[in-house]
């Protein structure tokens, strides 16, 4: 392994542009117009000095919200094997952390898994998030059905962390779609998802009784922290993207998970309030 190591690095240092070590392996979809999936990871993640190897599950030519759209699902057998050539390359030995979004399907979330297990027996310490990008309220659900099922059995229990909307965490433990939540109620799901490697869920974009406000709630075995905010009268796509690399990126950093969190929300914000006032 370390002779392919050395191969691999001077192979890396001859042919890149940058053949600078690799931070991030951000997995999930990508669109060629638009702020969601890869395409809005990625740059948050790079704007905060990251470097990131991007691995598509789907390719879109924009949302799907709009009249028209083309897009293509990766295969499971295709993503496993581009995942295999970055740990060939070195690539998947000297990351920080592996970051999932959206799947297409189950057989991709198996792929991730089956590499993942074997990543993770010689890199025991490697940082896993997953944000399952199964759907909103809004919307309702947007991927396989089986995506759900799959990644609870497959890659849920190889997680550091999880960062679900609402939707999202009663879609993995099979629970009637509910809106409104006791916040007991909420912790309490979030807890029985802290199974395997898992060690904090993020449940995040929770309304304030008073719809003005809302917050995140970051729930370990041990303790749970509510981060509140200002809530704004957006309804852009792609929100929840860059909730989940900027929480990745302060991870990195050496931040934990509650302050990572917290300056994860108030660069949302920030986003936010520059498009409400034109400036982005």
């Amino acid at each position: 392994m370390e002779q392919q190591d050395e191969i691999s690095a001077l192979s890396r240092e001859r042919w890149e542009l940058d053949s600078c070590p690799v931070d991030i392996i951000a997995i999930g979809s990508q669109v060629v117009y638009g702020t969601v999936g890869l395409s809005a990871s990625v740059p948050v993640l790079t704007e905060r000095g990251l470097k990131v190897a991007a691995l598509p599950t789907a390719m879109l030519s924009n949302l799907p919200h709009y009249p028209q759209v083309h897009a293509a699902d990766l295969s499971g057998p295709w993503v496993a094997d581009a995942l295999h050539d970055l740990t060939a390359l070195g690539i998947a030995d000297e990351v920080s952390t592996v970051y999932t979004g959206y799947f297409a399907g189950p057989a991709q979330v198996v792929a991730v898994a089956s590499w993942l297990r074997m990543l993770l027996e010689r890199r025991p310490q490697l940082r896993v998030v997953v944000d399952p990008t199964l759907g909103d309220y809004d919307v309702g659900a947007y991927t396989d059905p089986e995506v759900a099922a799959a990644l609870r059995k497959e890659l849920l229990p190889l997680a550091t962390g999880i960062v679900p909307n609402l939707f999202e965490l009663q879609h993995l433990l099979v629970s009637p779609p509910a809106r409104e939540q006791p916040v007991d109620q909420i912790i309490k799901d979030a807890r029985r998802l802290l199974s395997g490697r898992c060690q904090w869920v993020v449940a995040s974009g929770l309304e304030g009784q008073d719809r003005q406000h809302g917050e995140d709630l970051v729930v370990t075995a041990a303790e749970v922290t509510a981060v509140g905010y200002e809530r704004l009268d957006v309804r852009v796509k792609g929100t929840g993207d860059v909730m989940a690399a900027s929480i990745v990126a302060g991870l990195h950093q050496g931040l934990g998970i509650a302050d990572a969190v917290e300056q994860a929300g108030s660069a949302v914000r920030r986003r936010l309030e520059a498009r409400r006032i034109g400036r982005i």
